[in-house]
Parts: structure tokens; C-alpha cells; sequence
């Protein structure tokens, strides 16, 4: 099913780069807006060195022939501040641009609702998280805070001036979408998701459908540029996706996949026990149980060089989960993603409900412990957020993956 819908991104602002810092904006700016040039002379360097990333022996990462793909930390590892430092400025200018944010919705014209919140209709009970009002706007706060952790780039893959037919998949709120339509005129932009939550006014150049992208793949064009965001929740088989996605791809196209790794990471023991820690592991093993791991994402890039993409390549960020570490520009990163946590934490009810056996009640319970974790600069958790690209090679034949 399509429906087409086109209106500018709701944040607007300015970004910025400076020296070696892993993320870059201006926030004495109330709201913010992507310059950043995503050509191929923006996109991430094409080194093919590999490097081993846990170097703090903080979770594998796995590493391929050097010839094939590079990966690195792409910021330096986060140091604690010891410093007491009042971060009422930085509290205040997020919150005022929080605030300010407005999103146009579609109706939700189908949908089931659980423990107060709502989830999709079409293939009821697939997708774990919810998608009302709360969580879309989460959706949309997210996709601000990668913006800045990519330096205002929608994509790191160095794709052409001109891109044609691009595809979304699990669009979400269509924000990324809409962005990437307005950023490539060119571009016919699908994006595809389980629940019609999309703007209703969007650019003419793209379109948005509600599919499965667990069922067979039918779209009439091969794409020059597919992209997936957050999908660690989403799939049984992430590599039966990423063997799709293949198949879809134009030779010489990209495939661009940005995601993280749960539950928190740390560099020493002040995450380990917490009721954040307790509530981290109860969601993975919560996932596992219903047959969608959530622990899939270091592996996205050894799948990519399997199934034929070459170019490989992969960059891993640590996003803190509040203020904890040293600079004020990965304390801002952290207040982000301080944020999202925040939201997330409520639609975190159905796994842990369905798969875990947790009441209502005792979900709330748990949370109220984590939130308290959340915002305690004494705990240094961080997210690693991988984004692994690879290109098709452009003498690629025709070939199908569903066996693979």
C-alpha cells in the first residue's frame, strides 16, 4: 500500500566543524540545520586499514581482511570528567530546542493499543516498540542527535551528486526520508514501514508504503542508494535483510546501515549491577526469546562482504548516556541521548511484558531505578552506534539470495 505525503524537517539551525571532534554544532542555536555536503567529497574517508575497536576489551568487534574492509573508533574514547561542572546552559538550550520541535503526523488510521500505548495494525505483534505520538516524536529527536553525531551528513557512503531511486527501509516518522528528498532533488525517494506515521504533506520526490521488509522485495527499480537506521529491534534474520537489500541495489550502488549495539557498554564498573545494566540485559534476553536478537549489529559488516558488497566500511561511535565524559561537545551528545533513553524506556513495556513475563507494575518499578541511573554522571555507560556501508560491485550480475 502507498501514499504519497511533504513538508520541510521541523528543526532548523546551524552546524559546524572543529579540529578532531567526533561531533560537531552550534549550541547557542535554538534550533538546529543540516549544511553538511553529503557528495561523495563529504563522505567518510575510503582508508583500508583495519583496525581492531575494542582496544578497551569492551565488546567484539569483528575484524575482515584488510584488503576487503577497514573499521576504527571514529571518536576517541570518552573520558570521565572529575571536574563538578554546571551544565545549566547546556540543560536549558536542549531543552528550549526540544520544546520548539513540531511534527506533522498522518493519522495512525489502524493500530492496537497495550498497556496504554499504541503499535501497528498490519503484522500485529512483529515490531516490539510502539508507534504513537511519544514515540515518534523520540523517533524524530534521534534523528537530530545522529545528525550531529554524523556532523550534519544524512549518510556516510560516498554516493553520487545525482542519486535516482533511493529506499528507506523502516522509515519511521519518514524523517531521514524527507531530508535526504529535499537534500537530492534528483532522487525518487520510497520509504517503507509497518505503521503509516509519515508527514502528510511531503516533498513530490518522495513516497512512503507500508510493507514488510521480511516479505519478498517487489519494487520495479534497482536502487542507487538503500538505507536502514535502528533496525537492531526490527528482524529474525538481519543477514536474510542485508541479502535483500543485495538484490536491490543498482551495481555501483550503496547500501548504508547505521545502528547500535545494546544493552550499555562501559569502560570500567560503575554500569555493572545497576538496575540500567538489569534493565538493559532483561530487554536482550527479552528479544531473544521472542526470536529478534538485538545484539546483531557487529556482525552487519562481515554479512555485507559475504554476500558480495565490496568497498566495505565501518565506523564505530561511543554516544555517552548523560554528561558524564570530559568536552562540552560530547556532554551535548550526551544530553541527546540522555533524552532518547528517556523516552525509550516506557516502550520498552511490551518485551519485557511478552517475552520476559514481567507484570505492568513491575516494569514501572524497574524503571523508576533506571531513570535515576540514567541521569547519574556517576555511571558511564555509552552506546556504541555502528555505521557500516559497502557498494555493489558494478560488474554484479542478477542473483537472488533466498537460500542464503
Amino acid at each position: 500500500m502507498a501514499f504519497s505525503s511533504a513538508g520541510s524537517p521541523p528543526y532548523k539551525g546551524e552546524m559546524t566543524s572543529q579540529g578532531d571532534e567526533f561531533l560537531s554544532t552550534s549550541i547557542e542555536a535554538a534550533e538546529f540545520q543540516q549544511t553538511g555536503n553529503a557528495s561523495t567529497s563529504d563522505a567518510a574517508p575510503n582508508s583500508q586499514q583495519t583496525t581492531v575497536c575494542n582496544a578497551a576489551g569492551s565488546y567484539p568487534v569483528s575484524v575482515a581482511s584488510s584488503s576487503i574492509a577497514a573499521s576504527s573508533i571514529s571518536n576517541p574514547t570518552l573520558e570521565v570528567d572529575t571536574q563538578s561542572e554546571d551544565n545549566s546552559d547546556l540543560d536549558s538550550t536542549f531543552s528550549s530546542i526540544r520544546d520548539s520541535t513540531t511534527s506533522l503526523r498522518a493519522s495512525v488510521y489502524d493500530y492496537v493499543e497495550e498497556n496504554g500505548r499504541t503499535f501497528h495494525k498490519y503484522k500485529e505483534g512483529k515490531y516490539v516498540l510502539p508507534n504513537d505520538a511519544i514515540e515518534q516524536d523520540r523517533l524524530d529527536l534521534q534523528h537530530q542527535m545522529v545528525l550531529i553525531l554524523l556532523e550534519g551528513r544524512l549518510h556516510l557512503a560516498p554516493i553520487s551528486s545525482n542519486p535516482q531511486n533511493v529506499l528507506d527501509v523502516g522509515t519511521g516518522t519518514g524523517i531521514w526520508a524527507i531530508d535526504f528528498a529535499i537534500k537530492y532533488p534528483s532522487a525518487k525517494v520510497i520509504g517503507t514501514d509497518l505503521s503509516p506515521i509519515q508527514p502528510e504533506f511531503v516533498p513530490a520526490n518522495c513516497q512512503f508504503e507500508v510493507d514488510d521488509a521480511e516479505d519478498e522485495w517487489q519494487f520495479s527499480c534497482k536502487f542507487d542508494f538503500i538505507h536502514m537506521r535502528g533496525m537492531m529491534t526490527c528482524f529474525s534474520d538481519p543477514r536474510a535483510i542485508l541479502a535483500k537489500a543485495y538484490e536491490a541495489t543498482a551495481p555501483g550502488g550503496y547500501l548504508e546501515m547505521q545502528d547500535s549495539v545494546f544493552p550499555m557498554h562501559c569502560h570500567d564498573d560503575t554500569l555493572e549491577g545497576t538496575a540500567l545494566d538489569v534493565w538493559g540485559k532483561a530487554c536482550v534476553e527479552g528479544a531473544a526469546k521472542i526470536g529478534r536478537p538485538w545484539t546483531n549489529t557487529p556482525n552487519y559488516r562481515d554479512w555485507m562482504i559475504e554476500l558480495g558488497f565490496e568497498d566495505v566500511k565501518e565506523k564505530i561511535f561511543e554516544v555517552p548516556i548523560n554528561t558524564w565524559p570530559k568536552g562540552r561537545k560530547q556532554k551535548e551528545l550526551g544530553l541527546w541521548w540522555q533524552a532518547d533513553l528517556m523516552d525509550a524506556l516506557g516502550a520498552s513495556m511490551a518485551i519485557l511484558t511478552r517475552a520476559m513475563g514481567w507484570t505492568p507494575e513491575e516494569v514501572e518499578l524497574q524503571l523508576v531505578q533506571v531513570r535515576k541511573d540514567i541521569k547519574n554522571t556517576g555511571v558511564h555507560g555509552y552506546m556504541p552506534i555502528h555505521v557500516v556501508w559497502g557498494k555493489k560491485p558494478k560488474s554484479a550480475t542478477e542473483t537472488t539470495f533466498a537460500d542464503t
